[in-house]
């Protein structure tokens, strides 16, 4: 295998780093982005077939389609639910009390053709004052953001409206390259960087941290580690720093990545929980100290474009002071 020189891979453009937090994020995403590549053969590279999955989905997919469930999948994948969630909190403050959070993770635009139609048919009538997206934008974890990536993307960040913005953090599926294309489209990526949505004197304090499943560095839990108190909301791809932001006091934790197994059995437990800590957390709510945090199933889907007895979501969150 050859190895790849991380300063050869293409980097943020300059005006889109924000800060030194920003620039020393790049720096070590790009030399793990090498390292993780480096390890991939050259015929995974050439071929583009990088996972064993990579390598069994023409023959799953051929399978399925034998015994004739595989587009049954697929209309499941497509048909993705909205969650509307209310949360009571007692720090929230007052001035947050009814605050909406619109939650989208996992899209992997790619991998499901028309998704982003059904995203924007779901999102038209609703109205909310936040959207935040929690990584994996894509289906491939290597290379640049073609046009079948960057343009579904576009049209759904078109047609979010949202008073205070669009935040999103990377998932393990996106590199260094996905911060450019994103923040072209008007989100701002969170990248171990905390920022404020303020309503006069109160504010919710809103920390993003690059994915822990394939990108953890110490800094993430150094990001966490704010000194200021208040009402913190953690946006993270997946729920594995659930101990770091518990013990800094957050009070809401947002997250994807376990797509809640896409595929379970009939009881809904997931075949599959692709976490490396925490897989109790593999979907839904669930609490860690004072802490509420909320796994997302994902609006896409990974690997083949199917799902059973596991619906795919995008959630609404009302935020309600106690």
């Amino acid at each position: 295998m050859s190895l790849v020189n991380y300063m050869d891979i293409p980097a943020v453009a300059p005006d889109s780093i924000h800060s030194n937090v920003r620039k020393e994020w790049l720096s070590n995403r790009r030399k793990l982005e090498a390292l993780r590549f480096n390890k991939v053969s050259e015929k995974a590279k050439a071929t583009g077939r990088f996972t064993l999955l990579d390598h069994l989905i023409p023959y799953l997919t051929a399978g399925l389609k034998t015994i004739g469930i595989y587009d049954r999948g697929y209309k499941n994948a497509l048909n993705i639910s909205l969650k509307q969630h209310e949360l009571y909190f007692d720090n929230l403050p007052q001035s947050f009390d009814g605050y909406k959070i619109l939650h989208i993770s996992d899209p992997h635009i790619d991998c499901l053709p028309g998704l982003e139609h059904v995203i924007c048919r779901m999102i038209a009538a609703l109205e909310y004052d936040m959207c935040v997206f929690t990584g994996d934008y894509r289906l491939g974890s290597y290379g640049a953001y073609g046009a079948q990536v960057v343009q579904p993307l576009s049209q759904i960040a078109q047609a979010i409206h949202a008073r205070d913005g669009i935040y999103a953090t990377l998932g393990n599926h996106d590199t260094h390259q996905a911060v450019e294309a994103l923040e072209e489209m008007g989100m701002t990526v969170l990248t171990n960087e905390t920022t404020y949505i303020k309503r006069g004197s109160e504010q919710l304090i809103i920390t993003g941290t690059d994915d822990p499943y394939a990108y953890y560095t110490n800094k993430m839990a150094e990001t966490l580690r704010t000194q200021e108190t208040g009402f913190k909301i953690a946006l993270i791809h997946s729920p594995e720093l659930y101990k770091e932001a518990a013990e800094n006091q957050y009070s809401l934790y947002l997250c994807g990545h376990t797509h809640a197994g896409q595929v379970c059995l009939p009881s809904g437990a997931p075949l599959i929980s692709h976490l490396n800590k925490g897989k109790h957390l593999v979907s839904n709510f669930w609490k860690e100290g004072n802490m509420l945090g909320y796994t997302s199933a994902g609006c896409g889907t990974s690997g083949l474009p199917i799902r059973f007895n596991c619906r795919g979501e995008i959630a609404l969150f009302t935020l309600r002071k106690k």
